[in-house]
């Protein structure tokens, strides 16, 4: 009797234990799904505040996105079959479609550029987007401190069942040992999936690290914790990870992104917590820092571990970090303060700077440039399928046979929104953002290709600018063979200008970089000759095929005898070296004449030809030969209309 009395309560137990786990898994999936709908509505916000900064369709494209995932978590849960779920569901979905409709509202007011769109955002989408993340917070704490209670209840009926296991060891030593080790391994199976449910719905599955959810719990108790020392977050987005992705596969980029994980979690503090976030983007908590230069001092190190090399089973991967870092102050909340280092991360990448601290003077007065070189990031990851950057070319004429002989490539951008842009509206922005390594190869396939239509019936040089960086890419060489490749064109016909100052990081790097190129038929010139610290060892190292004179000189050498000496001397240098000489920024008939007595080659400039669409070269090349024709005739060189 007493044995099937403990029998019957084990029985009872293994039930009871079975309903509270089943209680508990459906406490916690409801928990994950509102901690999903809560981090997608944080995600929308953070898109709209995206669209904010640099209003593009791919902006909106990203803020529609995050807005049908908010709304896919909430349905799930609303057709889940489980009432009080579904009742949360339905009440949050109501809300989460009022604060799109305002935010829908918000962005056509951003879109056509109406000034109360700071206020509409403010006064209506504001509060209700806080309304919604605190009720769905409600929702998602209810259903975790229902699956911590249920777990409370599985402990106590362990503990119930093992007391009377306990007590009935005497009656049925054997049979109870039995029922015992296969109930408790029952339970504990139970108790183990149970965890490993709720460790999967707030980790990262690649990497292990918390996901964003369990970040920003830790990141929220961290701010209702502070006493003298201030949370800090750091926003860390990778730089060269696609590359990474693109040469070595996307196992490679898995790998790398394990890899990182492991570095940033042995470099930091106990009491630190590393987030993926998605992506390439990293978070870091540090609950507690004395001040800004400490976190600096921190943020400083992650950059450092990140720029040294992973050896992955691919080979070995080099990428870097822009790290956005922000401290918070008395009226922070998380949201703030993820929203201010996401600022600071791409006010770091726009400059091309490894950390950049939050400030709200800076990262509120930069929205255009920011913008800008988010669209021309997204232009060349995407490849430029709509053409926006195009080259313009300016003829080069011969002073010896008034002909055009080489043309120099000069990039323009067809922005959908501001217009034809000049270089210098975004070249700077390409540089700080460490875009013109990539800016320049995208240019260099351009130039070919134009260059290789027009190499049969009129083949004249095109020359492009190099960035001083490329010279130090490994990829270099690689990327003119395969342009060349690519194009047809005959490597004779194409002339790569560098300057004197993109010599001067590593001289050995960029001469060998030269002279691969150079093996293969390439031309090299050198560029802006005259503006820096001219070293005539280089001239000579380099082995050039053409010398240009700065248009800084050329401008005054009809007037000003200084300046007609340094042409001349230079001209002779370059003659002497072996090379032929280009002067840039010829404005007028004198100056071109002058230039040709004193043995210059060619001269390019306003006065000879402007820079011209591909389609209007041909015309633009007659106007210069007509021009260069003009000097051998000095009764129409010297008449006003010729030297204007």
């Amino acid at each position: 009797m007493v044995l099937v009395a403990l029998v019957g309560f084990t029985l009872w137990g293994s039930l009871q234990t079975s309903k509270a786990t089943a209680r508990q898994s459906q406490a916690q999936t409801f928990d994950a799904l509102f901690s999903d709908a809560r981090a997608a509505v944080a995600l929308e916000a953070a898109q709209i505040r995206s669209y904010q900064l640099e209003p593009s369709n791919a902006a909106r494209t990203r803020y529609l996105k995050s807005v049908n995932a908010t709304a896919a978590v909430l349905q799930k849960a609303a057709v889940s079959g489980f009432p009080p779920a579904a009742a949360d569901a339905t009440r949050l979905g109501q809300e989460q479609a009022a604060f799109r409709d305002s935010a829908d509202r918000l962005i056509n007011q951003v879109a056509n550029q109406d000034p109360a769109s700071r206020q509409f955002d403010r006064l209506e989408v504001q509060p209700l987007y806080y309304t919604l993340q605190r009720d769905i917070d409600d929702v998602a704490n209810g259903y975790h401190s229902d699956a911590q209670r249920i777990t409370s209840e599985l402990q106590h009926i362990q503990s119930r069942i093992l007391i009377t296991m306990v007590a009935g060891f005497a009656i049925g030593l054997g049979l109870v040992a039995i029922i015992w080790r296969v109930v408790l391994g029952y339970q504990r199976r139970l108790v183990v999936e149970a965890d490993a449910s709720e460790h999967l719905a707030l980790h990262d599955p690649l990497t292990g690290l918390p996901n964003r959810a369990l970040f920003q719990r830790r990141l929220e108790a961290a701010l209702r914790g502070r006493q003298d020392t201030q949370p800090a977050v750091m926003i860390v987005d990778l730089n060269e990870f696609k590359s990474v992705n693109d040469t070595l596969g996307h196992h490679a980029g898995d790998e790398l992104l394990t890899a990182i994980s492991r570095r940033l979690q042995v470099l930091l503090r106990a009491g630190d917590t590393v987030s993926r976030l998605g992506g390439d983007e990293f978070a870091v908590l540090l609950p507690a820092v004395a001040g800004v230069a400490a976190a600096t001092g921190i943020a400083r190190q992650v950059g450092d571990a990140l720029r040294q090399d992973f050896r992955l089973t691919a080979g070995p991967a080099a990428v870097s970090g822009s790290i956005g870092l922000a401290i918070a102050d008395e009226s922070s909340t998380a949201e703030t303060l993820l929203r201010r280092a996401d600022a600071a991360m791409y006010r770091a990448k726009a400059d091309g700077s490894t950390v950049a601290v939050y400030d709200p003077q800076l990262d509120a007065e930069r929205p255009e440039r920011m913008a800008l070189f988010g669209e021309l990031r997204a232009l060349l990851d995407g490849g430029d399928p709509d053409d926006q950057l195009v080259l313009y070319y300016q003829p080069q004429v011969c002073l010896s046979t008034a002909s055009v002989t080489a043309v120099e490539a000069l990039v323009r951008w067809r922005h959908p929104r501001l217009g034809l842009l000049l270089p210098g509206a975004f070249l700077a922005i390409s540089e700080s953002g460490r875009l013109e390594i990539p800016l320049t190869y995208h240019l260099l396939r351009l130039a070919v290709r134009d260059a290789a239509a027009w190499q049969e019936h009129n083949p004249v040089t095109v020359a492009v600018n190099v960035s001083p960086k490329c010279l130090l890419d490994e990829e270099f060489a690689h990327q003119v063979r395969s342009a060349l490749a690519e194009s047809g064109l005959r490597p004779s016909l194409l002339r790569l200008e560098v300057t004197e100052s993109s010599m001067m990081t590593d001289p050995d790097k960029a001469l060998a970089m030269l002279r691969q190129v150079q093996g293969d038929g390439v031309q090299v010139s050198i560029d802006d000759f005259g503006t820096g610290f001219s070293s005539l060892h280089q001239l000579r190292q380099l082995n050039a095929d053409e010398l240009k004179v700065d248009q800084t000189l050329t401008r005054r050498v009809a007037t000003d005898p200084g300046n007609a000496v340094l042409v001349r001397s230079a001209i002779d240098l370059a003659h002497n070296l072996g090379l032929f000489v280009t002067a840039e920024g010829v404005e007028d008939l004198r100056t071109l004449a002058v230039l040709r007595d004193y043995g210059c080659d060619q001269a390019q400039g306003f006065g000879i030809a402007r820079p011209v669409p591909v389609d209007n070269l041909e015309t633009a090349c007659a106007v210069a030969e007509e021009r260069a024709r003009m000097i051998a005739e000095p009764s129409r060189a010297l008449t006003p209309d010729a030297v204007a």
